[in-house]
């Protein structure tokens, strides 16, 4: 479990974060939600160690985060940051061999799993393209697809493995939205547990396990879509005027503009 423990994170003038307390399970689709500066990338910068929280601690499977090796903790939590900026003309493999650096393993055994990665998120044709010649929203499957590598290097089972992903659907079309989000099912079944940072209300609602919804930095929900209708947190906390409705085939709670 990667839990957090009453996190807080200030800077001079603003709180970041304040009382924040969460466990993100094996197996588990979770997805995080707010308006623009409601703690969301601070939330997961916590979670993945980048960044040391003022106040309270993040642990892995009851160790705090500090105490883990850095290769320990790289082969047991792989993190998908919104800018991932590679200036070099690296073709694609390499680019998703990059994940495997927490590993020792041969050529032939790096090779297999960047094909089997890329082949995961769509973009199998393109392992020997230049990476800087692709658009940004494949450049983002491979990104996706170094992650896997990452955790699945030794070929031992997810389960007990944590994705945390800042805005993976950015730049993507709908297509590649919906096969990103059902790959990132298929992996929760296989005991992945999954934080994802999005903005889209709806999808996080269609595809979510569990939703926590960030303002100002607090927790203003969490848990399950159908929970989020009961005292209009959406509306509330966007501020927008909408209306709930249900997904005609998830049941799940859908939200729409006003006219």
């Amino acid at each position: 479990m990667l839990s957090a423990d009453d996190l807080g994170v200030t800077r001079p003038g603003k709180v970041l974060l304040a009382d924040i307390s969460m466990a993100l399970h094996p197996g588990e689709l979770l997805m995080v939600l707010g308006p623009n500066g409601a703690g969301k990338s601070t939330l997961l910068k916590c979670l993945s160690g980048a960044l040391q929280p003022d106040v309270g601690q993040v642990a892995l499977d009851g160790v705090t985060l500090p105490e883990w090796p850095l290769q320990e903790l790289a082969r047991k939590r792989a993190v998908l940051t919104q800018q991932v900026h590679i200036p070099f003309a690296l073709q694609v493999q390499e680019v998703v061999q990059l994940g495997l650096t927490p590993w020792q393993l041969s050529a032939r055994q790096r090779q297999q799993l960047s094909e089997a990665a890329l082949a995961e998120v769509g973009l199998g044709e393109l392992q020997r393209r230049n990476y800087l010649q692709l658009s940004g929203g494949e450049q983002q499957r491979v990104q996706l697809a170094r992650m896997l590598v990452q955790l699945r290097a030794d070929g031992g089972s997810l389960h007990g493995r944590y994705l945390l992903l800042d805005e993976p659907l950015a730049a993507l079309d709908l297509l590649h939205q919906q096969r990103v989000l059902r790959l990132l099912q298929r992996l929760r079944d296989q005991g992945l547990g999954i934080l994802c940072v999005i903005h889209d209300v709806n999808l996080a609602a269609l595809y979510g396990d569990r939703l926590l919804l960030l303002q100002q930095g607090r927790m203003r929900y969490m848990g399950s879509a159908q929970g989020l209708l009961e005292g209009s947190h959406i509306e509330t906390t966007y501020g927008a005027d909408l209306i709930a409705l249900r997904h005609p085939e998830a049941g799940v709670p859908q939200w729409w503009f006003r006219g």
